[in-house]
Parts: C-alpha cells; sequence; structure tokens
C-alpha cells in the first residue's frame, strides 16, 4: 500500500458489519486529512494490520468475532503504544465498556454519532486528548444507577485541589493538560489522583468519571 503524507490521519476500521464497514470508509476518505489504510472484519485482523500499518488510530468495534474489540484493544495498546484507538459501541454495550476502557481505548463513541461527531473524535484523539461522548456518559450514568450504592463512599473525604482534579478529569483532559490548568506539576496530578482512588474506593480514570457524574458534580 502506498505511503501517505505526514499530515494525513492514517486510519484503520475494524467493523464485522460490511456495510457499516463500508460507510465508515467511504464517510471518513472523503476528509482531505483522514486516509483509510486498512479495514479489519475480526479483532485479530485489526491486530494485524496495526502491525503491518502502523496506522495513526483504529477505529474499533467492541462485539466482533474471534477476538473481540477489548481484546484487540489491549493487544494494540500494549504494542503499539503509539495508535489511538476510538471505540464505537452500540446500545446493550455498556455492560463491556468498562473492559474496553481498562483495555486502555482512548475513545468513546455511540454508533449513531453524527458524521461531524466522528470526525471531531478522531481528530481529538490525534491532538492527545481523551474522549466519552456525552450521550454515552449518561448511558453510562443510567446503567449504574440502577444499582444501590448503600457501601458509596462520599466525596467529601476530597480535598479542594482534588475535587478540582477530579472535574477536570471529566472533561477528557490528559494529565499534563490538568497540570497546566492548575499550574502544577503532572506528577503532583498523578499524586492527586491516586488518593482520588484510593478515597473513592473505585478502579481507576473510567470510574472516577462515572462517580463524578453520578454524583451531580459535573453535569452531562
Amino acid at each position: 500500500m502506498s505511503e501517505t503524507p505526514n499530515n494525513i490521519i492514517r486510519i484503520v476500521i475494524a467493523e464485522d458489519h460490511i456495510v457499516v464497514r463500508k460507510g465508515l470508509c467511504s464517510l471518513l476518505d472523503d476528509e482531505p486529512d483522514i486516509s483509510v489504510v486498512g479495514e479489519a472484519v475480526d479483532g485479530e485482523e485489526a491486530v494485524a494490520l496495526t502491525k503491518q500499518l502502523n496506522p495513526d488510530l483504529v477505529v474499533m468495534d467492541i462485539r466482533m468475532e474471534k477476538m473481540d474489540g477489548v481484546e484487540a484493544t489491549r493487544i494494540i495498546s500494549e504494542t503499539y503504544p503509539e495508535t489511538s484507538i476510538l471505540v464505537l459501541t452500540g446500545f446493550g454495550d455498556e455492560d463491556i465498556l468498562q473492559e474496553a476502557m481498562r483495555a486502555g481505548a482512548h475513545g468513546f463513541l455511540l454508533k449513531d454519532a453524527s458524521p461531524d461527531e466522528l470526525i471531531d473524535a478522531i481528530h481529538r484523539l490525534i491532538k492527545g486528548e481523551s474522549l466519552v461522548s456525552p450521550r454515552l456518559l449518561r448511558r453510562l450514568f443510567d446503567e449504574y444507577s440502577r444499582y444501590e450504592e448503600a457501601e458509596d463512599v462520599e466525596y467529601e473525604k476530597l480535598t479542594p485541589r482534588e475535587m478540582e482534579v477530579l472535574k477536570l478529569l471529566t472533561t477528557g483532559l490528559r494529565n499534563e493538560e490538568i497540570a497546566r490548568t492548575l499550574v502544577i506539576s503532572e506528577k503532583t496530578v498523578k499524586t492527586h489522583l491516586a488518593r482520588i482512588y484510593s478515597k473513592l474506593e473505585i478502579d481507576g480514570r473510567s470510574q472516577a468519571i462515572i462517580y463524578a457524574f453520578r454524583k451531580g458534580l459535573v453535569d452531562v
């Protein structure tokens, strides 16, 4: 396959439904700064194409045969950390989104997102931002609010600075961007995050975001 210019975003699409995959290819190839360099029908092929083509970003479906998008995301994020991963999710996928978050996906977008939302998500991830669409956050919020949280830890344990860090986390900022916003070091941000996770008895970034929305600390 021929090389693409340095300013072109090179993308692999991993989607087992051919109509959806071809639609995504057509949409993205119409963008002047985006080139679809490979198409995968399952997670195994997504990993192989990432190794072969070294794309800037993989648009990843979650539910695929042979190897699902979660496992493919885990392998790609561990083996090819320079490649961003945008997970496309549909109704009913909330149960495995946590797994995809832990696997290292950089962004999440609903499959019924508009073309503009998809293209914006790609550009944001390429710039190093993380992304969970507001509508998806609302869906996650609704999913988690079904359960009783009798032992839920209250956020009053957090210091004012930790609250600032938590709220900035929900906007999709990376650690270095939070550091610049608060005029502190990235190491200090990591320390605050570790304390937030410990105090709230949660497991990482995604759970912190869901916690913040569930508690009404930020608006969806």
